[in-house]
């Protein structure tokens, strides 16, 4: 193999494998131990451990150490670490030629993941400080939670509306960007700490937003996340997010059997209103064995002592 199909190679397996696929590709191509050592954590083979440590101290930015039956070849990359090999001797001659040509796509790989693992960190951060904001809120710690929530932004909405998201699982986050977009970024959206597949979002409650059978803002993200379902409360303050998570809740149960897959929590018709004579003759026929009971021991209940329901209307 040539080296213009080494540097090739080399490049290949950065960019779809990342470094873990760089250093085993290059492990088997050299027949020895090929990995990136760090003199601080003190990880790998001791011969590389102390090279490093030398090189650092050297300022230079190669080295060979000869040991016993063996060879140790260093190439510095960035933050005091470097890539390593340690060959049998006699090794490949075009071993250093190769781990030169790979310590520069090793490198910027490395920064690339790292610079993923930032993001991650970070994220998962955040996340965090939202789930302690929601905690606040529901403890009724307001003043502590507006602190918080503004470092992170948006400020939280008062008054507000709280929504209940069911998406799939591993679809928060696109989601989340979705209802920042479907809000102009007012949202203040937090990953339900409970059910995996949640996203609570409060949303300033508008001078005539919803209706009691439209909510613009849900209709609109299940028209473009299609998997998902949506549970809305009444407008209500900060102070009663308790209560508004509830009425949120019970109406995503709602949505889940409604074509529209979303719902509001609204005020609906007295039971007894509702039902008038219906209800009463369904409950009476109901309870009619309960009252027609007679114990057969004089201390079981009996149906006598049963009140009966009162008459609807």
């Amino acid at each position: 193999m040539s080296r213009s199909d080494d540097v090739l190679k080399l490049h290949r397996l950065a960019h779809a494998g990342g470094s873990a696929a760089l250093l085993e590709w290059l492990a088997a191509r050299l027949g020895g131990w090929a990995g990136v050592v760090d003199a601080e954590e003190g990880r790998g083979p001791q011969s590389a451990v102390r090279g490093v440590a030398e090189m650092n101290a050297r300022g230079v930015r190669s080295a060979v150490l000869h040991g016993s039956g063996s060879a140790t070849l260093l190439f510095a990359l960035d933050g005091g670490r470097a890539l390593a090999a340690v060959l049998e001797q006699p090794h490949d001659p075009g071993a250093p030629t190769l781990l030169a040509d790979a310590a520069v796509p090793l490198a910027l790989v490395l920064r690339a993941e790292e610079a993923v693992l930032r993001d991650e960190r970070a994220a998962l951060a955040e996340s965090r400080a939202r789930e302690a904001v929601l905690h606040l809120l529901m403890n009724g710690r307001l003043s502590i939670a507006h602190q918080i929530a503004e470092a992170l932004g948006p400020a939280l909405p008062e008054p507000m509306r709280m929504y209940v998201v069911e998406c799939r699982t591993g679809q928060r986050a696109e989601v989340a960007r979705l209802c920042q977009e479907l809000t102009a970024g007012r949202a203040w959206i937090v990953r339900c700490p409970v059910y995996v597949r949640h996203l609570i979002v409060l949303v300033p409650a508008g001078p005539a937003a919803v209706s009691a059978d439209h909510d613009p803002l849900a209709g609109a993200l299940v028209q473009v996340a299609p998997d998902c379902t949506v549970g809305v409360s009444a407008e209500m303050h900060l102070r009663e997010a308790p209560a508004a998570y509830t009425q949120a809740f019970h109406a995503l149960t709602v949505a889940r059997g409604r074509g529209e897959r979303h719902a509001r929590f609204g005020p609906g018709p007295e039971l007894a209103l509702a039902a008038h004579e219906a209800g009463a003759g369904w409950a009476e026929a109901l309870l009619a064995p309960l009252h027609a009971h007679r114990p057969r021991r004089p201390q079981d209940p009996a149906g006598r002592n049963c009140a009966p329901p009162p008459t609807p209307g």
